[in-house]
């Protein structure tokens, strides 16, 4: 009895891993994919960027576009970096839709980073309404600090994800 019954279960064992893989593959072969991040969606800057609190607003030079095809609908913009900036100072972020005027805290975080002792790797999220169409998104960056302070950017990456399916 116990030799039939290990038959069984092996048995139904098998079919169900045959099953499985069966589905697997049928979802890579008609399912489709959705890339994660499309190209024109990421851009990464690798060189220092310097700016003090006089120069305002600045562009990163990371600019991105997303397609949202015919729906309205949100997106996730991240931005990363290793940043440095002065003592009682910081270092702000704000994004230009399509070339409007910067917004800070509007998609979300408005710092970016404090002064610390050393440098650090930073990042931030926001969430960005767009209508239907093509949209680029620009982050940009200003010193909130005393005439002078300065900060640096270096290795920054920004990406925008929207539905990818």
């Amino acid at each position: 009895m116990s030799i039939r019954t290990s038959r069984t279960a092996k048995a139904g064992a098998m079919a169900t891993a045959a099953v499985m893989l069966g589905g697997a593959g049928s979802f890579a072969l008609f399912g489709g994919t959705a890339e994660a991040v499309p190209g024109p969606q990421a851009r990464c800057a690798f060189g220092l960027q310097t700016i003090t609190a006089d120069n305002g607003w600045r562009p990163l030079g990371l600019g991105v576009t997303i397609n949202n095809g015919t729906s309205a609908r949100r997106v996730i913009a991240q931005l990363a970096a290793d940043v440095g900036v002065d003592t009682l100072a910081e270092v702000r972020v704000g994004y230009s839709i399509d070339g409007g005027a910067v917004q800070e805290k509007v998609y979300g975080p408005g710092n970016l980073a404090n002064h610390t002792e050393f440098w650090q790797t930073r990042s931030t999220i926001a969430v960005i309404p767009l209508s239907q169409g093509s949209h680029t998104v620009t982050p940009y960056w200003r010193i909130s600090g005393a005439s002078g302070k300065s900060g640096a950017f270096e290795g920054g990456c920004f990406t925008v994800e929207g539905q990818t399916r």
